[in-house]
């Protein structure tokens, strides 16, 4: 479906699911797109949720729109909300993902229910040092050339459209095997390089203002989220560090944190369901 702005410029939202049920509004991380909804949506029909999951500006199918800061995209989520008829809704966020939807706990609370932020990517200056030694390079090249970062991650999405049996071994080569075992498995795989693929459609502009505004000031401060808040995150995470979760919790009023002993960044998505269900509890 899509959402227009009021400018006439549409957010391309995918919707899976319980159509009719309670709306959860998923926050996709970087260099992904509202595809990866499909990877929830098994849990979402178990426990009776619909999943909805835009492209944030430039990304997939949603025309720009410059973000001055990263708390600016809560407008986009409000309009998104507003457009299934949702008030409030549960807010979960996806490693890049977290900081949007904490943004919008912050920003617009009066319709987020709850916050769960799964394998949450930190703010700037937050420690990098548990990450893989790629990971880190390329967290330093965005904070200070986005476009470019943006321009190796695109040229990466090229390559999944033209050899989509070489991407995984690349995209992965630094991952924990318990990441890689996980992606290679044939439903993982097929989303990851679909989603990954689909969030370069318009170009590198919109993954580069992620960037940039990830790596810049947010606009908000997180000690400022009252909603009820989850943090999940695998201990054997190589690509967000776990302390990130730990700083999280310490930082969000009343958050609860929950490790998952020998998961990786995306190996905890098979306990999707798991992490989802606490949301029936603040409904």
């Amino acid at each position: 479906m899509e959402v227009s702005r009021g400018d006439g410029s549409v957010i391309a939202v995918e919707v899976a699911g319980e159509q009719g049920a309670a709306p959860v509004l998923l926050c996709h991380g970087l260099a992904d797109s509202r595809l990866s909804a499909r990877l929830f949506t098994q849990a979402a029909r178990e426990l009776g949720w619909r999943i909805v999951a835009p492209d944030r500006p430039g990304t997939g199918g949603t025309d720009p729109r410059r973000l001055r800061r990263l708390a600016d995209w809560a407008e986009d989520a409000a309009l998104v909300l507003d457009g299934v008829r949702a008030e409030p809704a549960a807010l979960p966020g996806i490693s890049a993902g977290g900081p949007f939807a904490a943004a919008c706990a912050a920003r617009i609370p009066g319709r987020v229910r709850s916050l769960t932020l799964i394998c949450p990517l930190g703010p700037p200056g937050w420690p990098a040092r548990e990450m893989a030694p790629g990971e880190r390079l390329s967290s330093g090249v965005a904070r200070h050339a986005p476009a470019f970062g943006s321009w190796s991650l695109g040229r990466l999405a090229a390559l999944a459209r033209r050899s989509p049996w070489l991407f995984p071994c690349l995209a992965t080569s630094e991952l924990p095997g318990t990441d890689r075992r996980a992606i290679a498995q044939p439903g993982m795989r097929d989303a990851f390089l679909v989603s990954y693929a689909e969030a370069f459609r318009r170009g590198s502009w919109g993954v580069a203002q992620d960037l940039r505004v990830l790596t810049r000031p947010w606009g908000f401060q997180l000690g400022s989220i009252t909603v009820p808040t989850s943090i999940h995150h695998g201990d054997g995470d190589m690509t967000v560090p776990p302390r990130h979760a730990r700083l999280y919790a310490e930082a969000i009023p009343g958050a609860q944190l929950q490790r998952y002993p020998g998961h990786g960044h995306f190996s905890i998505l098979a306990a999707a369901r798991d992490m989802l269900a606490p949301l029936a509890d603040t409904s």
